[in-house]
């Protein structure tokens, strides 16, 4: 009992954290935060039906869950397939609307095969169409696994405008792999054992732990993404008071300025060819780093000029977000490799 209450506050907090950002997610963030949602809610069905209305069959209740179910396999797919792409919010809207029709047709369908004189619960042993339904659903979940694991492998981290580096992808990746494989495990588990009521007692524990670790597994992914622009907010604030109060600016009496400023900035070679001459020992500098790829290398480049993040997004044609994540990980990456987080980048002395 501990152990349910548990995943479903954790499942809680984990949905509060991602609709922190809502009014700023893109389009495949909508449907992270549809998934978290989901879990969240199915958890207190089954917590509902457990432990305090366990003498009821509670039909409605019961439908919901494989409803919601359905949509949480489905919410993946949409996630992984609509990564890095500028979505009209009318197009967001048809995607929610197919999302939902495809659900609560497999829901329907589950219903149909489960109606007997009993009316016992869809997935349960009393139920005599259960193992019908477990063939059904289990087609329905290696078909959604198979579909994200497409759309997955397309994802280019290297291209990415946004969140998505190698760590988030391995994040992403881990959370629902997981759970299409802990899904497939129970409805195998139904087919197999499906006259065994004490397998269906321990299929019930592992459940429970199941939740739990989907849980961590979400807050984890949701602090990535929706904290990380808080995070360097809050940072550059920081840096920007401490600078104007403590007047110690770096290289405050030669000042950068930048260039040809009215026109785009296009990537590093073209940033080099454009500053050459007013910025060598800077541009100098930033090239033997090379432990940064090119776009680290540009925006080492860019961080003494003290530009407005909205200015550099426009001197870029990137969005506010890319600028602070792009800002985050280079700071990261210099701290890594022993370098100081501010230009000149000197090498931290042990």
């Amino acid at each position: 009992m501990f152990l349910s209450h548990l995943a479903f506050f954790l499942s809680a907090i984990g949905f509060i954290l991602f609709i922190v950002r809502s009014n700023k997610q893109e389009p495949f963030e909508l449907f992270l935060t549809f998934f978290s949602f989901l879990f969240f809610s199915s958890l207190g069905v089954w917590l509902y039906l457990d432990y305090y209305f366990s003498d009821q069959s509670l039909r409605v209740l019961d439908f919901y869950g494989i409803i919601n179910e359905n949509f949480a396999l489905l919410a993946p797919v949409f996630c992984a397939a609509l990564f890095g792409k500028s979505v009209p919010k009318i197009k967001i809207l048809q995607y929610f609307g197919l999302l939902i029709l495809i659900g609560v047709g497999f829901a329907i369908l589950h219903l149909l095969i489960a109606q007997d004189e009993t009316e016992h619960l869809i997935f349960y042993p009393t139920n005599k169409n259960m193992r019908i339904n477990a063939a059904v659903q289990l087609t329905y979940n290696i078909t959604l696994f198979l579909l994200f694991l497409y759309y997955l492998r397309k994802i280019n981290v290297n291209k990415g405008p946004e969140l998505f580096d190698g760590v988030y992808k391995k994040v992403f990746s881990i959370l629902f792999i997981v759970y299409y494989i802990l899904d497939n495990f129970f409805f195998v588990a139904i087919l197999v054992y499906f006259n065994n009521l004490q397998v269906f007692k321990q299929m019930y524990y592992i459940t429970l732990v199941s939740n739990f670790i989907m849980t961590l597994l979400i807050i984890t992914l949701a602090i990535y993404t929706n904290w990380l622009f808080l995070i360097t907010r809050f940072k550059r604030k920081w840096q920007k008071d401490y600078n104007k109060n403590e007047n110690i600016l770096i290289l405050e009496n030669k000042p950068f300025i930048l260039s040809n400023h009215g026109d785009k900035i296009l990537n590093w070679n073209n940033f080099k060819q454009n500053q050459v001459n007013e910025h060598e020992e800077l541009i100098t500098n930033v090239e033997s780093l090379e432990f940064l790829t090119k776009t680290e290398k540009l925006y080492a480049a860019l961080q003494p000029f003290n530009l407005a993040h909205k200015e550099l997004a426009d001197l870029l044609s990137v969005s506010l977000r890319t600028i602070e994540t792009n800002f985050y990980r280079l700071r990261v990456k210099l701290r890594k490799e022993g370098y100081t987080e501010d230009y000149p980048y000197q090498q931290n002395k042990d």
